[in-house]
């Protein structure tokens, strides 16, 4: 799958990549957001090159962080590392995660921001990030609330999924809500589970109808869930045409004021 899914033809940086300025009102959604489901832009990205790991945390701590927060209307922000001993053959290296209020409030932030933070965040972002990026918007369909980290580390995993060939979106993100995630929701040791239902299409190209994300306590727990719904929900897998399992290293920045569950 190739990894270019970026837009360079004017536009302001963002997060990690580059978010096509553009008035709210072109910011095409599907009908099917849940109710005050918070509107987000989410960048999965490739470390610059020469850039470990940790560097690449460092620098979004120390650096790329400290801007983005500056980003009006900005009401969440996450920023995820790919756990390479879990995902070694990950075609990204990172997540970025950002909530505003909804669609207008997103295109106030891309279109509204300081030139001083533009020219700052144009500036830092070839020595975070490559050029090619995966960017999706979405609304959250949240199945089980998944508390703030309060300092502790868990175990998170991310699944982009696509729908089977002949399937509208609608329909998918129907059984997916109320089918597939009410089996997925039972597993143990579960401690969050959001879907992300994608809103319009940022990319054209994109293969992808949007990702879950699920929250474990520990390693523990995440491994006897897995054996406990391989012959359930794992047998279910065949309802995505495609799908792509990132597992995470979480640094939240801003805890979104999210709603309520589904």
């Amino acid at each position: 799958m190739s990894l270019s899914r970026r837009s360079m033809v004017g536009g302001t940086f963002v997060a990690g990549g580059m978010a096509a300025a553009m008035p709210a009102a072109l910011i095409a959604t599907t009908g099917s957001a849940p109710p005050d489901a918070l509107f987000k832009c989410t960048e999965f990205v490739r470390r610059a090159p020469g850039l470990g790991p940790e560097a690449f945390l460092e620098h979004w701590q120390r650096h790329r962080a400290p801007l983005v927060r500056l980003l009006p209307g900005l009401v969440g922000l996450t920023f995820n590392l790919i756990d390479s001993d879990r995902s070694p053959d990950a075609p990204y290296d990172g997540v970025i995660e950002l909530w505003f209020a909804d669609a207008a409030a997103y295109g106030a932030a891309v279109n509204g921001a300081a030139p001083e933070l533009v020219e700052a965040l144009a500036t830092d972002r070839p020595a975070f990030i490559q050029n090619d990026f995966l960017g999706l918007f979405s609304h959250e369909a949240i199945i089980r609330p998944a508390s703030p980290q309060s300092g502790k580390q868990r175990v998170k995993r991310i699944g982009l999924v696509g729908r089977q060939p002949g399937m509208n979106r609608q329909q998918f993100f129907e059984d997916w809500v109320h089918e597939h995630a009410p089996q997925a929701n039972r597993q143990p040791g579960l401690e969050g589970y959001i879907l992300n239902l994608v809103a319009g299409d940022r990319f054209l190209d994109s293969p992808w109808d949007g990702y879950a994300e699920l929250w474990w306590t520990d390693a523990q727990a995440f491994d006897e869930a897995s054996r406990a719904i391989r012959a359930t929900v794992g047998r279910r897998l065949g309802f995505f045409h495609s799908h792509l399992l990132l597992y995470l290293r979480e640094y939240e920045e801003l805890v979104p004021a999210r709603a309520g569950s589904v």
